[in-house]
């Protein structure tokens, strides 16, 4: 099983322009904005993957074990990487691997004005039962850039419980809001993909 990118063009889907646009505007910001040491970004994107585990824990304690049996799991947020996030639908997240101990720093962009439920800041977690669904998202990333009614329904294969459903094969998604655990998580027109200033950054750190 593959997560493939999903092509789009002009004709097809306005998303991907909307996407260039946001993507210019981020460019255009003062420089201040991209100022962070690579030391600062990194441990606010941890304090962001701890501070979500643990509300997601407390939600529906059943996740903990879920995701101590999974592959990986990636975790993102709109609203509580101070330091590292630009508005516009731009921001940072994490991919951990169960298998090395791994961890992959991410990017994610997303067009369009959010969930559709008027919430502004969510985090979503991503995991990642299928091995290869995990290689293929932190290697190759996952364009819905272009998708409109990409949604983990709760329930929708009999074994998912409220808040996480295999919207893609072998991926349950879970995301919280200020109001609490989505029934319904939603990644429509939403891209993901590997951070290489931070990875690079990193790798150079260890050796």
């Amino acid at each position: 099983m593959t997560l493939n990118r999903i092509c789009i063009n002009r004709k097809d889907n306005p998303m991907k322009y909307l996407m260039m646009i946001a993507a210019a505007l981020v460019y255009f910001l003062p420089v201040t904005a991209h100022a962070e040491t690579v030391g600062e970004q990194v441990s606010a994107i941890h304090k962001m993957e701890n501070d979500t585990l643990n509300r997601l824990y407390r939600e529906k304690p059943d996740t903990a074990r879920e995701i101590k049996q999974a592959a990986g799991y990636a975790v993102f947020s709109t609203g509580e990487l101070a330091v590292v996030w630009v508005s516009g639908g731009y921001g940072h997240g994490i991919a951990h691997s169960n298998k090395n101990d791994k961890d992959t720093y991410m990017k994610m962009a997303k067009a369009g004005v959010g969930l559709g439920l008027g919430a502004k800041d969510y985090n979503t977690v991503f995991i990642f039962h299928d091995p290869a669904a995990f290689r293929d998202f932190t290697t190759t990333g996952l364009d819905l850039s272009g998708t409109a009614d990409v949604a983990a329904k709760a329930g929708s294969n009999g074994g998912a419980a409220s808040g996480g459903a295999d919207v893609l094969p072998g991926v349950n998604i879970y995301q919280l809001t200020d109001s609490g655990l989505l029934a319904q998580a939603m990644i429509q027109g939403t891209k993901y993909w590997r951070d290489d200033t931070l990875n690079n950054a990193k790798l150079s750190d260890a050796q």
